[in-house]
């Protein structure tokens, strides 16, 4: 297997987390998945000479005549690192190499943000790559899902999107889909922050 770029959607595999705000990378890379025609099949550990943690879904193929894969990692946002981690070696990439598309609760919903680097911000799933990738510059896509006042943070993330909620995310979730195809095919982040971190390229704001 071959990747010169590794798109990661960060989310849980369980059926019961499918439509939660949590899963929203997970969203995103079954809809790149779906406009490139990859399919995804499980990651073959024992060919590749990875551990055990290693259990994830992958979608393989070529952008701009480079091969590159879409990650869905199974082992839940805690732990996408040890998915990270032991393809970054095996594949010999960089961390500049993977692009990671992940919830953020500090984004109002229908934000998005292209960042090459930058914290955790508290999220579990990105500071489990920092951890396997030993540093925090690697690319990342962040969408908004807003914070509910009257839930906790774990209700929060874990619950499904209201209705009205859709409205605004789903053509989000499209131009991050937009965003994600467009880094695969080798455009520069600098590119991607100008024309999807401008005002109006967001969405609907509000709701």
């Amino acid at each position: 297997m071959q990747a010169e770029r590794v798109v990661v959607g960060v989310g849980n595999p369980d059926p019961e987390y499918l439509t939660t705000r949590h899963n929203v990378g997970f969203m995103v890379a079954d809809l790149v998945a779906e406009r490139l025609q990859w399919k995804f099949r499980r990651l073959d550990r024992r060919a590749l000479g990875l551990g055990g943690k290693v259990k994830a879904k992958l979608a393989s193929g070529e952008s701009s005549g480079s091969p590159a894969l879409v990650v869905k990692p199974l082992t839940y946002v805690n732990l996408t690192g040890d998915v990270v981690g032991p393809l970054s070696r095996v594949l010999d990439l960089e961390p500049e190499s993977f692009f990671v598309v992940v919830d953020d609760l500090n984004l109002p919903l229908g934000r998005m943000r292209v960042r090459p680097a930058g914290s955790s911000g508290g999220h579990n799933g990105l500071r489990s790559v920092e951890q396997a990738l030993g540093t925090s510059e690697y690319p990342r896509l962040r969408l908004g899902i807003g914070q509910a006042e009257a839930s906790t943070t774990v209700e929060h993330v874990l619950g499904p999107f209201a209705p009205e909620e859709r409205e605004v995310v789903d053509p989000v979730l499209e131009r991050a889909t937009d965003a994600v195809i467009a880094w695969l095919a080798g455009t520069p982040l600098e590119d991607l922050m100008g024309r999807f971190n401008g005002p109006g390229s967001e969405g609907l704001e509000h709701l």
